[in-house]
């Protein structure tokens, strides 16, 4: 070590320098503290032994001018005096000493302390270097941040703007929200919508906001159902998210007067469906697994639809809210949140709201929060929102698929054949009713018809799952047997219409007693939804085909 020695008297000077030599250190003398601090400005040595009482500059002020010239730079100071009050000794401290040693110096005591200051001084240096290199990173994170938020913000560049039909609150946890709120004009004049709540919070949740943005607006430019929707969406996190991070979600759709909404639903909380008023009318559960979870071929994409009145409301959210806490530990809940709609409240929106800060205090927010209100009365947009569908063909066109035993073993063709189905003009905002439809369908043709079974099995519990263990059996010792699905399509200048036959190989039945289900049964609905969806159901005499058309409505 280069060890600076300070003090007015020679013999002190010298016994410390032969000490300090013999133990291998190089030792540079001052005689007063202004030519101490002289000599340290330019040498800059490791370690300064300051005398107290000195001519010119005591050790006092040498030592404090020492101190404001290094900053935040740490060089070990001992004092040596005579001084033995403790006054002294603690203003020795106080100015910017880090020890003292009292005359006459003992030699071990002296070595033991330039020891242990020099580890001193070596860890305070790793702690700067330390220090710069974090700010360096500081700074590079800075950096780093500011370009992913610009990254960020683009992708959300045409996120949801409020309009007659909709309010949102949005408040993330920190600087990145991992909840996504997004919507856009459908081709048809309605309204797309989605929220979505990616695993945890901050930037690392946020990423997921690139490929789900940009899917989310490739799929409503096409005017894509809502099943196409939230299928594409899955597809692309699965690929590219790792396996621990999803998307719990919600894709909505509002047709252009709002009389319809048809929804998709993923791991978030139950969405809340209230009438003008804003007393609770239905909650729905968000049955199907997140986006990012399942694989394409595993993904389920039943559509739930509602028929609201005007003036429901849609109440769609993330559970910040639910899971907010209070400074007792206490979480919000869904209780809480429900009992806010019970018809009493003239603007239940905006009460949640206040109700969930009032409720959190001064405590920081532990989530990231997200609602949207969907209000189901006509869609306004502005005219520049709107979006207009692609250009399409009017040809006709038929499909005809005939399936044995092998193929009936297989997943059903239905999703395939919606797909194969798409392509026409109108088809596509029609996609999510038309897979209903044709899923019911298909069941009847294949239980019923190719296998046999009778629903008056599923008038008891037990006997609801021995009709799945017979369809299982029977479907596993199939040998002959066929459906086949006819669909031809056919369009004038203002609608399209699509014509479904479906056969079977079955005995058929009596269609003069074709029975209607009841509310309370939990089987038999299909034949009246069909009826519902149709325009018309025909049956053949023997009951082995059915034949439905369904109007597209407008097409281009």
């Amino acid at each position: 070590m280069n060890i600076l020695i300070v003090d007015d008297t020679e013999a002190n000077r010298k016994l410390l320098s032969w000490i300090l030599e013999d133990d291998g250190h190089t030792v540079i003398e001052a005689v007063n503290g202004q030519e101490g601090v002289d000599i340290f400005k330019s040498e800059s040595p490791d370690l300064v032994l300051m005398d107290v009482m000195m001519p010119i500059m005591d050790g006092f002020e040498a030592t404090k001018t020492i101190r404001e010239y290094l900053g935040d730079t740490h060089v070990p100071i001992i004092f040596l005096t005579a001084l033995s009050d403790d006054a002294s000794l603690a203003k020795c401290l106080s100015i910017g000493g880090d020890d003292f040693l009292s005359k006459p110096i003992n030699e071990q005591v002296l070595q033991a302390k330039i020891k242990a200051h020099s580890r001193i001084r070596d860890l305070n240096e790793e702690l700067n270097n330390q220090k710069v290199e974090l700010e360096k990173l500081h700074l590079l994170t800075e950096r780093e941040h500011e370009i992913a938020k610009s990254v960020f913000e683009k992708a959300m560049g045409a996120s949801l703007r409020d309009c007659t039909n909709t309010r949102h609150y949005i408040s993330p946890a920190t600087t990145f929200n991992g909840d996504i709120l997004l919507s856009a004009p459908s081709p048809s004049g309605g309204l797309y919508v989605i929220l979505a709540d990616f695993t945890g919070h901050g930037l690392p949740a946020a990423i997921g906001a690139l490929p789900l943005s940009q899917t989310f607006y490739d799929c409503t430019v096409a005017g894509d159902s809502v099943s196409d929707i939230a299928r594409k969406l899955n597809r692309s996190l699965e690929g590219f998210l790792p396996d621990f991070m999803f998307a719990a979600a919600a894709v909505l759709e509002m047709n252009g007067d709002g009389s319809r909404v048809t929804f998709w639903a993923g791991g978030l909380p139950d969405i809340l469906i209230t009438d003008s008023e804003g007393k609770l009318k239905e909650t729905i559960i968000s049955s199907h697994m997140p986006l990012g979870v399942l694989e394409d071929s595993e993904f389920e994409r039943e559509v739930t639809i509602r028929h609201p009145e005007p003036g429901d409301r849609f109440y769609v959210y993330t559970d910040g809210i639910t899971e907010s806490l209070n400074p007792k530990g206490d979480m919000y809940g869904d209780d809480r949140m429900q009992a806010l709609f019970d018809g009493t409240q003239s603007d239940p929106f905006t009460k949640l709201i206040y109700d969930i800060k009032t409720f959190r205090g001064d405590l920081d927010q532990n989530d990231d929060i997200t609602v949207i209100e969907l209000i189901c009365s006509p869609v306004e947009l502005e005219a520049e929102e709107h979006t207009e569908a692609p250009k399409q063909g009017k040809l006709p066109w038929t499909l005809n698929m005939s399936l044995g035993p092998e193929a009936l073993l297989g997943t059903s063709p239905v999703s395939q054949v919606i797909d194969m189905m798409g392509a026409s003009p109108g088809v596509s905002e029609h996609k999510d009713y038309l897979h209903t439809v044709m899923s019911e369908l298909f069941s009847n043709a294949l239980e019923h018809g190719v296998l046999g079974l009778s629903s008056q099995l599923k008038l008891t519990e037990d006997g609801y799952l021995d009709y799945y263990t017979q369809r299982e059996e029977r479907l596993n010792e199939l040998k002959e047997g066929n459906v086949t699905i006819n669909v031809s399509f056919e369009v004038d200048e203002k609608h399209g219409q699509l014509t479904v036959q479906f056969s079977d190989s079955g005995k058929g039945f009596d269609v003069n007693n074709l029975r209607k289900s009841d509310e309370d049964d939990s089987f038999g609905r299909g034949v009246s939804l069909i009826d519902t969806l149709c325009d018309s159901v025909e049956y053949n005499d023997t009951g082995t085909s059915v034949t439905v058309t369904y109007t597209l409505g407008k097409t281009i």
